[in-house]
């Protein structure tokens, strides 16, 4: 075989090649899921149909809020970026108890109904703010939790950076079929940095991802 037939051969090879990871590609989009193990504490998942009973995390305080303490640090690095950024962070619901989830799932069936009620706020047992690894986070000047918050400088810069620190936004607009709650642009959720950055990358949720992985 020639020098030119070699190179030839070696170009259609690596054209079969590419081919196929095209064609495997359009088969399973997802086959680049990064390996982790669901299982892990960080992948702890509480919605409508996932309890989680009385879990209760080993918890530390930053800013008046209580987290895991596993996730801490990152919490703090995310909060010093988007303050390196000129924004105006205010922390505003870390961990919540199963007793303070009941009051306030109880507070909102006697406003709107339990049928209503259960799309703003998770019965006790399912709120992923029991799993002490999650946040609200608004600006300290626009307090309020609602779609508007979006159009907000802090979220545009904390939804595209989040991924950087491990945390994902975890109630996106037209998931709601899929996560059980409604939208919440002020919502942030830790998963480790590998899994938030598939997981924003591919519009996700914690849902949709942890599936890829039941397989």
């Amino acid at each position: 075989m020639t020098a030119v037939q070699t190179a030839g051969a070696v170009v259609a090879e690596a054209a079969g090649e590419i081919g196929r990871a095209a064609a495997e590609d359009a088969m399973d989009p997802y086959r680049d899921k990064p390996d982790i193990d669901p299982d892990d504490w960080m992948f702890l998942l509480a919605n409508p149909w996932n309890e989680i009973g009385d879990y209760t995390p080993e918890l530390t305080t930053l800013e008046r809020q209580q987290f895991d303490v596993r996730i801490a640090d990152d919490m703090e690095a995310f909060v010093q970026a988007a303050r390196a950024e000129g924004l105006s962070v205010l922390l505003s619901s870390g961990y919540r108890s199963y007793a303070e989830q009941t009051y306030l799932f109880n507070r909102k069936v006697a406003e709107y109904g339990e049928a209503v009620a259960q799309t703003i706020v998770a019965r006790p047992g399912t709120s992923e703010h029991q799993t002490g690894l999650c946040c609200d986070i608004t600006d300290r000047y626009y307090e309020m939790k609602d779609r508007s918050l979006e159009e907000t400088e802090l979220y545009q810069w904390m939804s595209e950076h989040c991924q950087e620190y491990g945390f994902i936004v975890r109630f996106p607009d037209g998931k709601e079929d899929v996560t059980g709650i409604i939208y919440e642009p002020w919502h942030f959720r830790y998963v480790g940095r590998e899994a938030a950055t598939y997981i924003m990358e591919h519009d996700l949720t914690l849902e949709e991802f942890l599936e890829l992985y039941n397989e």
